[in-house]
């Protein structure tokens, strides 16, 4: 056996290694949530043995339906998204072409910001969306994620701007086009995969969050898909089958996302290298 055949076996066999450890996590989840809860306690585990599908059934119909919740959560990750991106992306423009008093020092407090809990900012966030009338309202939790969410996306996406050429506005000036028509026509197609990738980080994080959620929403209708998990979890029981297939049900949206937007991200990272 050649060395380059002896490298591609060995690399192989290191990518089906980290590939499984990757999925056997959801195949347990997927596992757990087509059993009963005494299947679930049992030993040995049984694997894929009397699928009930029942599970899914209730947490698509039952009293503890995640639909709605689903549909809140898509709503304030979608608006948080979109946001973070639209902001983010003219605020990161401005950092890495604009020389301001403390420019130096901007993005590292940017940066810092992320070091703070959500635990500690809900108590003024609180006291603020009181103050407003925006508690126990969408609204309050697309404020609060955006506002968690936007200093990583302009952290991001500053990285991809300062890689852009100056020239390339530059042209697009000498062809008519104002700063904004340059911003929009030259750098965001150029920055398209640092901006997806911006997106789909503040999507996952507005999906996942607990803690506003927990903490600004009240009325049931409009709890998110997070709080609804915790709705499976009793005093002395937790109904594992149900909550797990509510979980797998509820990570379907962000695959779906990232398959769609996967497409634009790899043909946009083409064109990139194409271009360099």
């Amino acid at each position: 056996m050649t060395q380059s055949k002896a490298n591609k076996l060995i690399n192989t066999a290191i990518a089906v290694l980290f590939v499984s450890l990757l999925i056997f996590p959801v195949i347990i989840l997927l596992n757990t949530s087509l059993q009963t809860y005494e299947e679930i306690r049992s030993w040995p585990p049984t694997w894929f043995t009397n699928l009930k599908w029942e599970n899914y059934v209730s947490v698509l119909q039952g009293d503890k339906s995640i639909i709605e919740p689903v549909k809140n959560s898509a709503i304030v990750s979608t608006a948080s998204m979109l946001i973070c991106v639209c902001v983010g992306t003219l605020a990161a423009y401005a950092v890495s072409r604009y020389r301001f008093f403390g420019s130096k020092f901007f993005l590292i407090i940017v940066i810092l910001t992320q070091m703070f809990s959500p635990v500690i900012l809900v108590t003024p966030m609180y006291v603020i969306f009181k103050e407003l009338d925006i508690l126990d309202t969408l609204l309050s939790l697309i404020i609060a994620n955006t506002a968690s969410s936007l200093p990583m996306t302009i952290w991001l996406l500053n990285s991809y701007f300062s890689a852009i050429p100056k020239s390339y506005e530059e042209a697009s000036w000498m062809d008519g086009s104002n700063r904004l028509q340059g911003i929009c026509n030259v750098i965001v197609p150029i920055a398209l995969p640092g901006i997806l990738t911006a997106g789909i980080f503040a999507f996952i994080q507005s999906w996942g969050d607990l803690v506003y959620a927990q903490s600004f929403i009240l009325s049931p209708e409009l709890r998110t898909i997070s709080l609804a998990l915790t709705d499976f979890k009793d005093l002395y029981k937790t109904q594992w089958e149900t909550q797990m297939a509510a979980s797998f049900l509820s990570s379907i949206p962000t695959v779906i996302i990232f398959v769609i937007i996967q497409k634009h991200l790899i043909r946009g990272m083409s064109n990139q290298g194409l271009k360099g």
